[in-house]
């Protein structure tokens, strides 16, 4: 489906550098602009416009920002979004991501997805800790990351705005030491 280099893959799952293309945004646009998404990642009351899309991604896409913006692709289908930064802390990073077709939910896409992504930051990035924080209540997202091999480390309250609301995350890390792939 891309000419874009690939960061990763396996046999049927590549994640690929987003390019400063109105099919990417196209892509982000789409996905985050379905109910059934934004429940999830960003919220309801947020969906993104092309435009939106465009002035929110493009700058990370021109390494103008810290976080790494990727497409995850399904047998040369793009059916995700993908997100890596440097955290705080010497050898970690952070992770977000979602898968944003909901038909391709529940089908083990979002596992492979972040393990794939843990190998990549292991082994070319020296990482020895990625974190992520989903919300208490996405417990589809818990699952699939406790799968991938993250744990829960704490509460973090209050910790992020949601639909109105400020909602309860759990900080969720893997280490590399750990990590089975």
């Amino acid at each position: 489906m891309s000419q874009t280099p690939e960061l990763i893959r396996d046999h049927t799952l590549v994640i690929r550098p987003m390019r400063d293309a109105e099919f990417d945004y196209s892509l982000l646009s789409t996905w985050l602009s379905d109910p059934r998404v934004l429940e999830f990642y960003e919220g309801r009351d947020q969906p993104l416009s092309p435009e939106a899309a465009r002035e929110k991604y493009s700058v990370r896409i021109m390494a103008e920002d810290h976080n790494t913006p990727c497409i995850v692709e399904h047998n040369e289908q793009a059916i995700g979004y993908l997100q890596f930064y440097p955290a705080d802390e010497p050898d970690t990073w952070g992770i977000d991501q979602f898968i944003g077709i909901p038909e391709k939910w529940n089908q083990g896409l979002g596992t492979r997805t972040v393990k794939l992504m843990l190998r990549y930051l292991f082994d070319s990035k020296q990482a020895t800790r990625c974190t992520l924080d989903p919300r208490t209540t996405n417990t589809r997202a818990i699952r699939c990351y406790e799968k991938a091999g993250f744990h829960k480390v704490r509460l973090l309250p209050r910790h992020e705005l949601h639909e109105g609301d400020v909602r309860d995350c759990w900080l969720m890390e893997a280490l590399h030491l750990s990590h089975n792939q």
